[in-house]
């Protein structure tokens, strides 16, 4: 009887998985069908974190158990962007503190940290086009696109070739060409309204006696038929000119 206790025992450790949490040593125990398919990855009711089961035993008869290790997380630096680990409050590229910096600059330009804080939004998840897209909208809406022009070329800089910061890049390109034709059509309209009008009624009757005149004056000189009148005659040529060149068309003669 006691033999077959000791075998149902032994049957039944087979049958049974035993490991400990590897960050705080708790005991755990399952089946042996947890190994179904890949590891399978538990979280410590205890301390709360995660860790991978090994279908692997050790010197002990405890299956092994790891840490999964966590990804590195990083953040730019709000002053010359480039990367730095997340929980570090001093960028080892410019040595400025990210804390004292977001204040300054709160207090000098709220315009500028309020698209710092988009631009941080965007860093946390570069792979969502709607973040870039609202980062974008508001330095348009700001007149800030050359803000945005540098900070993607700062992040390219650090990345190396990357193709979102380069279509990103692209559209900043297209959005300021927009910016430009916006400020230029205002200024060709004003110039356009501001060219000389046609010549009115009054300036072709006035031009028209002056071209008599000239000509008139042309042919005595070679035909003398009215030298005594030479002087009365460029006088009122000139005159016509003048009052054909600085009459008002708004002074219209009613012919």
């Amino acid at each position: 009887m006691e033999l077959n206790n000791s075998q149902e025992l032994n049957r039944l450790s087979e049958q049974e998985v035993r490991f400990r949490c590897p960050h705080c040593q708790k005991l755990y125990r399952t089946s042996t069908d947890v190994f179904e398919g890949s590891e399978p990855e538990f979280d410590c009711s205890d301390c709360n974190k995660a860790f991978l089961l090994h279908n692997r035993c050790d010197d002990f008869g405890l299956y092994v158990a790891s840490m999964v290790q966590e990804p590195v997380q990083f953040d730019s630096c709000p002053k010359c962007s480039s990367l730095k680990p997340h929980k570090s409050d001093e960028c080892p590229t410019c040595g400025v503190l990210g804390s004292k910096y977001l204040e300054l600059q709160k207090l000098e330009s709220p315009a500028l940290f309020e698209l710092n804080q988009i631009w941080k939004r965007v860093m946390q998840g570069f792979d969502q086009d709607s973040l870039h897209q609202e980062f974008l909208n508001e330095c348009h809406r700001k007149m800030a696109l050359n803000f945005a022009f540098q900070k993607y070329s700062d992040l390219q800089k650090t990345l190396g070739y990357d193709s979102l910061c380069k279509q990103y890049l692209r559209q900043i390109e297209l959005r300021l060409e927009q910016q430009l034709k916006a400020v230029q059509q205002p200024a060709n309209e004003k110039a356009k309204a501001q060219t000389t009008p046609p010549m009115s009624k009054m300036q072709w009757v006035f031009m028209g006696l002056g071209a008599v005149g000239m000509a008139s004056l042309i042919y005595n000189k070679f035909v003398p038929t009215f030298p005594n009148f030479n002087g009365l005659v460029m006088m009122l040529t000139v005159l016509a000119f003048g009052i054909g060149l600085f009459s008002n068309s708004k002074s219209d003669l009613k012919l």
